[in-house]
């Protein structure tokens, strides 16, 4: 599936300092310090939000951008699913299932858990895991 290239908004940047911190200055997905810089999670809302922005390194942001992810080296994003960031749970959900087939239980179950919906790729409110 083919995915339309999204461009970043320039108000994104207005979060810098918060997500850098937040970051300690490395990619909250891989941890990578090569790069890092702000990515923001679309549908993009009326105002950049820190739940929907995380630092990502070039790698992780050209997988979030073009929908293609190398599993060899996406190990990673198993432990990111559990991030207790929104925006990183999210960037890993939505790059999982990239990686894994639906029908691993792993996958299914972790996907659960998080609280991610694979068909509408968001997460879902707390009131919605039962």
């Amino acid at each position: 599936m083919a995915r339309k290239r999204v461009v970043q908004r320039a108000a994104v940047g207005a979060l810098g300092k918060h997500i850098t911190r937040r970051s300690r200055g490395k990619c909250e997905l891989c941890e990578s310090r090569e790069g890092p810089a702000l990515y923001e999670l679309p549908p993009f809302p009326l105002d950049p939000d820190p739940d929907r922005t995380l630092m990502a390194c070039a790698s992780c942001r050209g997988w979030l951008e073009h929908g293609k992810v190398e599993p060899i080296r996406a190990h990673f994003l198993r432990n990111a699913a559990w991030s207790d960031e929104p925006a990183v749970r999210l960037a890993a959900c939505r790059l999982l299932v990239l990686v894994e087939t639906p029908d691993d239980p792993w996958l299914r179950d972790t996907l659960e858990a998080v609280g991610f919906d694979p068909e509408k790729e968001e997460l879902t409110a707390p009131d919605e895991w039962a």
